[in-house]
C-alpha cells in the first residue's frame, strides 16, 4: 500500500542515541516519518526496535539526539508541555493495560473526559464510534476479563484513538495474541493505515510489513541498517543482516 507522501515531516530523529548503562541500545538514529506514512520497524530481537519506538514519545527518554515531531524537540521539554504532546500520539503495547474494575465504555472515554477532550454528555456516542471502527460495537459494556485477547487490544486501539492522535505508536501489537486472533487486530490497524493515519508499528508480521507499510526499517546493532520500501526490501534488500534475516524467515515458514 503505497501512499501520497511528498516531504510533509511529522517526526525526525536527529542523532538518536539510548545507553542502558554501558549498553548502547540506540546508536546515532537519523531519520525522517512523514505524515500518513506507516512505517514497520523490524528485526532480530534485541536490536532497540521496542526501545526506538518508546523514545518516539519520550516513554524511555534518550541519552542524547532529538526527537522532533511537528517541528517541536520533544527531548528538551517536559512535564505538561511533553504531555500535551504525547496526547497527540497514541501508544498501543504488548499487554493491552486495560482497567480491569471498569467497563470497555469507561475504559475508553475516561482520558478524554478528564482532560476535557470530551464533555461527559456526549462520550458514549463518541464511544460508540470508535468501537464501531474497530468492530465492538456489542462490547460497550463488557469488562475486560469478559474479552478475547484479541478484542482487548482492539479495544486498546480505540481508547487511543479517542485522543485524536496524529501519530499512533505500536508496539508489538499481536505478540500476545493467539494466532487466530492476530487478523482481527491486523485488519483494524490495516483500516486505521487506509484512512492516513501515521503509523511507527514494531511488529514480527511480515504479511502487514510487506502489504500496509510504505517503508520498512530493519533493525540490527541499535541502527537502521536498511530503510527501503516494502517491495524493494522483501525481494532484494540490501544490507547482508537483512539478507540473513529473510533467509532464516523462509527456512521457518518452508
Amino acid at each position: 500500500m503505497t501512499k501520497k507522501n511528498s516531504e510533509d515531516i511529522i517526526i525526525e530523529l536527529k542523532g538518536l542515541t539510548k545507553k542502558f548503562d554501558e549498553n548502547l541500545v540506540l546508536d546515532h538514529i537519523d531519520a525522517k516519518i512523514n505524515r500518513s506514512e506507516v512505517i514497520t520497524l523490524i528485526g532480530p530481537s534485541g536490536t532497540g526496535k521496542s526501545t526506538l519506538i518508546r523514545n518516539l514519545n519520550m516513554l524511555d527518554t534518550p541519552t542524547s539526539g532529538s526527537v522532533i515531531v511537528e517541528g517541536q524537540d520533544i527531548t528538551k521539554i517536559k512535564d505538561k508541555q511533553l504531555d500535551s504532546v504525547r496526547e497527540k500520539m497514541g501508544m498501543v503495547f504488548q499487554s493491552f493495560n486495560l482497567f480491569p474494575h471498569l467497563n470497555v465504555e469507561q475504559n475508553i472515554s475516561l482520558a478524554p473526559i478528564k482532560l476535557g477532550k470530551w464533555k461527559e454528555s456526549e462520550a458514549r456516542k463518541k464511544t460508540e464510534s470508535l468501537l464501531e471502527k474497530v468492530g465492538l460495537t456489542e462490547k460497550i459494556s463488557a469488562f475486560p476479563k469478559s474479552l478475547s485477547g484479541g478484542q482487548a487490544q482492539r479495544v486498546a486501539i480505540a481508547r487511543a484513538l479517542a485522543m485524536n492522535p496524529d501519530v499512533m505508536l505500536f508496539d508489538e501489537p499481536t505478540s500476545a495474541l493467539d494466532p487466530e486472533m492476530v487478523g482481527e487486530v491486523l485488519k483494524v490497524m490495516q483500516k486505521l493505515a487506509a484512512e492516513g493515519m501515521t503509523m511507527v508499528v514494531v511488529t514480527h508480521e511480515m504479511g502487514f510489513a510487506k502489504n500496509v507499510a510504505d517503508r520498512v526499517w530493519f533493525l540490527d546493532e541499535g541502527k537502521i541498517a536498511e530503510d527501503a520500501k516494502p517491495e524493494q526490501f522483501f525481494s532484494h534488500p540490501n544490507n547482508p543482516r537483512a539478507q540473513e534475516f529473510l533467509g532464516k524467515l523462509l527456512e521457518v515458514n518452508v
